[in-house]
This record gives C-alpha cells, structure tokens and sequence, in this order.
C-alpha cells in the first residue's frame, strides 16, 4: 500500500497527541517551513535530518503531512508509560552500540509498506549544532527498502519563542549512484540547508 496524506492514524490517542504536540510547537516556537512541497506524497520515504534535540522528531511529525515512524533508543522503551507512548505515535526501538538487526527489518518493512521513517544520518545529537559525519547505514536501508532520501535541514535553538527554521531539500533516487555519491548528495544537501559550510582542508 502506498502512504499519503490520508495515511495517517485516526486513533482518538494519535489525534490528540498530534493535536498537543502541534499546539505546544507553535505556541512556544517561531516556525517556519521551507520547501515542503518536494516531499513525495506516496512511498516508502526516509526523513533523513539533522539532529539537534530531542525534540526534533515531534517537530518533524507535526511538519510532515503524512504518517512518519521512528526509532527510539531502546532505553526508553523499558519505561512503561514511555513504551505506549512511543508505540502509539510510531516509535520502535533500536539498541545502540551494536547492530540492531531486528530495528533494520522494522525500519525496511516500514518503507517497503509505503511509509515515512525519520533517520538522523549522523547517529546521535549534535553538541555544537555543527553536521557531524554520516553514517552509511541509512543509504543501505533506503536501497533495500527502494525508498526514496528526503532531506530536511533543522536550524535554530529551541528556545522560548525562537525561530526554528526547517528546509526540505531535493529527494534523492538511489538509483544505480554508488553509496558514497548518495551519502555525499546526501551531506551536501543537509550542509546547506542548515547554513552551514565546509572547512576547507
């Protein structure tokens, strides 16, 4: 089945989540959204972003017009409260520090079935706010998936009443492209929609 803007939950849980989480980012936070329009409305779609905080994938999920999935780090899904929570809006945990071969087969069964999936390519948060090295993994996932690399660029502190910009970049076809030209695309693209830019060697 393919996913789309009419993919997502009608739970009365994930309506009332979406609906405080969208009131919460738009009452504490200056918006503003950049390019959305380039992220394809139907199959499998890895969000591939920047990552800043913990709050970027709620921001993300209040942003995107269809329905997103994401991995969580499996500590928090040993917290009860948290575990239905993070299952109920999409979440799966993945064990960190190792490879998580069950969270890979969630992750591409997720894609495979027409659905969007949050990834942060670097593999953790950033400290300083500068785009870390990427992980090649979420190309190896998009290839077996056949899905499609959306890139989306966070900037801002998510500070009372700040602005947070996000940019949707250009969706990027695997193809017959080897995977570092991908992860290179891929970089190149998060780099500038975040403003920011190389050191020179």
């Amino acid at each position: 089945m393919s996913g789309d803007t009419t993919d997502l939950p009608r739970t009365p849980f994930y309506r009332f989540a979406r609906a405080v989480v969208t009131t919460f980012f738009h009452t504490c936070f200056r918006l503003r959204v950049e390019g959305i329009e380039q992220l394809p409305r139907q199959g499998g779609v890895i969000i591939a972003s920047n990552h800043l905080s913990n709050f970027d994938p709620p921001l993300l999920g209040i942003l995107v017009p269809r329905y997103i999935r994401f991995m969580g780090k499996a500590e928090l899904f040993r917290i009860p409260v948290l575990r239905r929570i993070f299952v109920a809006l999409g979440g799966f945990p993945i064990e960190r520090g190792r490879v998580d071969r069950r969270a890979i087969r969630t992750a591409i069964d997720v894609l495979q079935r027409g659905t969007c999936l949050v990834m942060f390519p670097e593999g953790h948060r950033s400290r300083t706010g500068k785009l870390g090295p990427l992980q090649p993994g979420i190309v190896s996932i998009a290839r077996k998936a056949g899905a499609v690399i959306q890139p989306v660029g966070i900037r801002g502190r998510y500070r009372l009443f700040q602005r947070i910009e996000v940019r949707f970049g250009t969706p990027i076809q695997v193809g017959d492209r080897t995977d570092a030209e991908i992860l290179q695309n891929l970089r190149d693209q998060l780099m500038a929609l975040c403003g920011q830019t190389e050191l020179p060697l």
